[in-house]
């Protein structure tokens, strides 16, 4: 899984690069699983990251109330 010591920025770079590699018609299909799961681990990580944050901003919000 994702260090949570990462930040969403890079989380999100690496995805992108991964997607890229698995989208690629001329890419070596023996690592095409290991890329996906890396991928949905990473998919999982940053809606935990973005869930983590709504919380708090909506904490945040109830403040002003």
């Amino acid at each position: 899984m994702a260090d949570k010591q990462r930040n969403y920025e890079e989380v999100n770079a690496e995805l992108e690069a991964l997607v890229a590699r698995i989208e690629d018609p001329d890419r070596d299909l023996s690592t095409l699983q290991a890329d996906i799961a890396k991928a949905l681990e990473l998919i999982k990580w940053c809606r935990e990251y973005v869930r983590g944050k709504n919380e708090e901003v909506g904490k945040l919000l109830e403040q002003w109330q």
